[in-house]
């Protein structure tokens, strides 16, 4: 029995979602497509020099197509890679880093000032906006830019910061091998489940309506199975607090086996209105057959206090499979949000918060 029946009546989740983020989101897999097409159009710097490391520096919703593309890196990449989140850059960047500054606005206060001490140090750096700032001071500077559309908010422009990143890569030589068949092949499933997750999709037959109204007026818990799925843990919770508006929380395995299973334990007043949702690979028993055992022990720990749910991973390479579940994530982040009636596409906190920073500027 659902929750409500708002999930399967286009025009009342018109009225709750006027900016149409729900479009957006249907319009995910047009936008990767239009990513990939931008990113194969850029040409780094016929001069180059030695790359040992990479920082992408990047907040909010500008910063998650790093951590998905750091997950690909630990794989195919020939140098490290980490995200920064701040307005200061690791003391280790230098003239051998490959600084990529994402900032889909080109506004963010911490990725401009990041921008600046890339400069200073002389790094190797490339900018990905719509524009704003960061844009035009790359631009007087000379700094190679990858420009992507704008008008929208950052959460929902993931693939137009993610494929452009990947681009970088690739054509800095980083990568130790082409990943174009891993990006075909995540293409064409974003496609299928754009129908499969989407609103014309009745509830009955829309894992994504009906992992939504499981987790309705509960406190979700996002836990990522191990490596990538822990990034896209991560998604899942943002997705929900800026689209739904509530708490949520995540974590990845096994680092939660050695303290917050704990609390799943003793707290169980507490855990009444949470529920947990596990982030599966199918491949786990094969290829780490002991996080799998991990996962499932877990689970039953968890479930003497708290509903438990799972979703699991689509696709052969990593790259389709981290996609179908941030898809997935969106979606049922949108569809909280709707089962609420909360305006999915608002973020009057966020708005208010920098305008009081603006004044610090006057």
């Amino acid at each position: 029995m659902s929750n409500s029946p708002v999930l399967d009546d286009r025009k009342a989740m018109s009225a709750l979602d006027p900016q149409d983020m729900m479009g957006l989101t249907t319009g995910f897999p047009a936008q990767c497509r239009k990513a990939a097409e931008i990113a194969a159009a850029f040409e780094p710097p016929l001069t180059q020099r030695t790359v040992r490391n990479v920082v992408v520096t990047g907040l909010g919703g500008s910063a998650i197509g790093g951590d998905l593309l750091r997950c690909i890196a630990e794989e195919t990449s020939v140098a490290p890679l980490v995200v920064n989140r701040d307005y200061h850059l690791p003391g280790f960047v230098g003239q051998e880093t490959l600084v990529i500054c994402a900032s889909y606005s080109g506004g963010t206060e911490e990725t401009l000032s990041a921008y600046r001490q890339a400069r200073a140090r002389c790094a190797q750096i490339v900018c990905i906006t719509s524009g704003g700032a960061l844009g035009e001071m790359a631009k007087a500077d000379h700094v190679p830019v990858i420009s992507i559309p704008g008008g929208q908010p950052p959460r929902a422009s993931t693939g137009y910061l993610f494929f452009p990143m990947l681009a970088v890569l690739a054509k800095r030589g980083l990568l130790d091998r082409s990943v174009d068949v891993d990006v075909e092949e995540t293409l064409a499933l974003l496609d299928r489940l754009g129908g499969e997750y989407g609103p014309g999709t009745p509830s009955a037959e829309n894992p994504a309506k009906q992992l939504a109204d499981k987790l309705h007026l509960r406190i979700p818990v996002f836990y990522g199975s191990q490596g990538w799925r822990g990034a896209v843990a991560n998604r899942w919770k943002c997705q929900f607090n800026e689209n739904a508006k509530i708490h949520a929380f995540a974590n990845v395995l096994p680092e939660q086996n050695h303290n917050e299973i704990l609390a799943w334990t003793q707290c169980r007043s507490q855990a009444r209105r949470w529920s947990v949702v596990m982030l599966r690979d199918p491949d786990e028993k094969r290829d780490a057959p002991r996080i799998a055992k991990r996962v499932e022990v877990t689970k039953s720990i968890i479930g003497r206090a708290a509903q438990t749910h799972e979703a699991w991973a689509q696709g052969e390479t990593t790259l389709a499979r981290m996609f179908s579940l941030v898809y997935l994530g969106d979606f049922v982040s949108v569809y909280a949000a709707l089962l609420l009636g909360t305006n999915p596409t608002t973020i009057a906190g966020i708005d208010r918060l920098k305008a009081e920073l603006a004044k610090l500027k006057s």
